[in-house]
């Protein structure tokens, strides 16, 4: 690969990481007058019907091999509809600054999968680097854990901090959900093509979604909801699933797995100064310790080398 190549490429995933990092901030101002599940549903459908507009300017075929059409129908529920029930709903219960921390850990949890399934082997370097990532998880969410560390504890607590641990929880599940996702999407979009894969596993995953939001659909409140709540679902539909899902599987096929993974790491110093204006979120102590030895550790894994980079599998 040329140099101006990987360069353009960076470019576009250096932007993809600042438009989800703005995108924390953006789905929790939506969901102020949204319900999560409905919210979800309608940008879902947005980004479904814009991609298939865009497939069919480009005059592609549909075929896909039959052996394939199983695995990605599967990826498609797992980063579709799994992981979006999991982050949304886990969005709305903690902070946007705390949703992007814990995010931004999944280079970590590709590596470790990879390292798992024998398709990446680690070094030493990579190891500390993992560990410190996961240490760096433990330190943003211990803020929202400090009360719930006994079983009578969490009896205790109160609503929010309850709901909040819970939100946290499901964002942890969000990540691991985007890792599987991101190792085992990889050779379709080697095979398909970035914005081919993309529709269709975005599909797949969108139709249990509204079906799965049918009945909150219903009982949405459709009058109260105001003009920058339905900009922010355009923005989060176009933005941030249309243009970084396309980017996304784009970098996987010029850059790798674990490469294209690190970029959704630069997203945490952005969202965190995005939800500081925007949400008035003043990062804790224990947050801008996690987001630091977070960093410390996806400095150490990027710097590795090449010789340790994801196989196709």
């Amino acid at each position: 690969m040329n140099r101006s190549r990987v360069n353009w490429v960076d470019g576009l995933l250096f932007l993809m990481s600042t438009v989800w990092a703005v995108n924390f901030t953006v789905v929790k101002i939506a969901l102020h007058d949204f319900s999560p599940l409905s919210f979800n549903a309608l940008r879902f459908l947005i980004a479904s019907l814009t991609l298939a507009l865009l497939f069919r300017m480009r005059r592609e075929t549909w075929a896909v091999e039959s052996e394939d059409l199983g695995s990605l129908i599967a990826l498609g529920i797992l980063a579709n509809t799994i992981y979006q029930v999991a982050f949304i709903e886990g969005l709305a219960r903690s902070r946007a600054s705390t949703a992007a921390l814990i995010l931004a850990t999944t280079p970590m949890v590709v590596a470790l999968l990879g390292a798992v399934r024998g398709q990446e082997r680690v070094t030493g370097r990579m190891a500390l680097g993992i560990g410190l990532s996961f240490l760096g998880i433990i330190l943003i969410v211990s803020g929202d854990w400090s009360r719930l560390r006994a079983p009578r504890a969490f009896l205790e607590v109160d609503g929010p901090s309850r709901e909040t641990a819970f939100g946290d929880l499901l964002l942890l599940v969000a990540t691991v959900c985007w890792s599987f996702y991101t190792i085992e999407v990889k050779r379709h979009v080697y095979r398909y093509g970035a914005l081919k894969s993309t529709l269709l596993t975005m599909i797949s995953g969108t139709i249990p979604l509204v079906l799965l939001a049918l009945p909150v659909l219903r009982e949405q409140s459709w009058a109260t909801i105001r003009p920058r709540a339905w900009m922010a679902l355009f923005f989060s539909a176009l933005g941030a699933i249309v243009f970084c899902f396309i980017a996304w599987n784009y970098g996987l096929k010029r850059l790798g797995s674990t490469r294209t993974a690190i970029y959704s790491n630069m997203s945490p110093a952005i969202a965190l100064l995005v939800a500081w204006l925007g949400l008035n979120e003043r990062p804790s102590l224990e947050q801008l310790s996690g987001a630091a030895v977070i960093l410390l550790g996806i400095f150490l894994a990027r710097t590795r080398g090449e010789e340790s980079e994801l196989t196709i599998s």
